[in-house]
C-alpha cells in the first residue's frame, strides 16, 4: 500500500523543507489571500504569483512535475464552476451562441473573468501541494495546532490522511476488475459500467468507514480530545 504520496517529498533537504510549519503555513495562507483577494487582479498579479511558485519549487528541489500536475486537480472543478461567467459578465460582446431561441452573449470581461478564476484556483492548489511537499503531516498538523485550529477539524484531517490510501487501493481494485472483465470491448459498454462501479466504491467506503468508527468507539475514542 502506499502511503507517502500526500507528502510524498516532505523529508527532503531543502532550504523550505528545513523552515518551521508555521511559517510555511503563514507564507502559503499570504500567497493563497493575496491572490484571490481581487475578484479580477491585474495580469501581473497571478503572473508574479505563479513566478514565486516556479522559484520555490526549484529552491525546494521538487519535481516540477509532481507539483503542477497534482494542482491540475481542480481544473474540471474551476472550468464547471465558472463556466456561466463569460455569458452573465458585462462587457463587450465579442460572441453570440444561439440558445433556447436566444442569442447567449460572451464578452470579453466575462472571459478575462473566467480565465482569471481558473488560474487562481490552479496557483491556489499549487501552493497548498508545495506546503505538502515540504512539510511532514504531522509537522503541518501542529503547526495548525498551534493556530488554534479546532480540535474537530484536526481529526478529521488526520484520519483523512491516514485512511485516504485504503481508498486509493479500492480504487486500484474496481479498476483492476474493470479491465479483466471489459478487455478489448468498445469504450461505450466501459464507460455503461462507470456509474455502478463509482457506487460500489462509495458502498464499500462508506461501511469500512463505519467499521473503523465503530473499533474506534469500543476503544474510548473523543473526537474532541487528540
Amino acid at each position: 500500500m502506499r502511503h507517502s504520496f500526500l507528502d510524498k517529498y516532505s523529508e527532503r533537504d531543502s532550504f523550505f523543507h528545513r523552515r518551521d510549519a508555521r511559517v510555511k503555513i503563514i507564507v502559503a495562507a499570504a500567497a493563497i489571500v493575496t491572490l484571490n483577494a481581487l475578484r479580477a487582479p491585474p495580469w501581473y498579479v497571478p503572473a508574479a504569483a505563479a513566478a514565486l511558485l516556479v522559484a520555490a519549487v526549484a529552491a525546494a528541489r521538487l519535481p516540477f512535475r509532481y507539483v503542477f500536475a497534482r494542482a491540475a486537480a481542480v481544473l474540471p472543478f474551476s472550468i464547471i464552476i465558472g463556466i456561466f461567467l463569460p455569458f452573465t459578465t458585462e462587457g463587450r460582446a465579442i460572441w453570440q451562441l444561439p440558445a433556447f431561441g436566444h442569442a447567449a452573449v460572451i464578452s470579453d470581461a466575462g472571459l478575462r473573468l473566467y480565465a482569471t478564476v481558473i488560474v487562481k484556483a490552479y496557483l491556489s492548489l499549487a501552493y497548498v501541494v508545495l506546503l505538502l511537499a515540504t512539510t511532514p503531516f504531522q509537522s503541518l498538523l501542529k503547526g495548525l495546532a498551534w493556530f488554534r485550529v479546532p480540535v474537530f477539524l484536526l481529526s478529521l484531517l488526520s484520519f483523512t490522511y491516514r485512511y485516504i490510501f485504503v481508498l486509493v487501493e479500492e480504487i486500484e481494485r474496481l479498476q483492476r476488475a474493470w479491465a479483466a472483465r471489459y478487455f478489448g470491448r468498445r469504450r461505450l459498454a466501459q464507460f455503461r459500467t462507470l456509474g455502478p462501479a463509482v457506487a460500489a466504491l462509495f458502498v464499500r467506503s462508506y461501511e469500512r468507514a463505519e467499521r473503523i468508527w465503530a473499533a474506534m468507539l469500543s476503544r474510548g475514542y473523543d473526537l474532541n480530545k487528540i
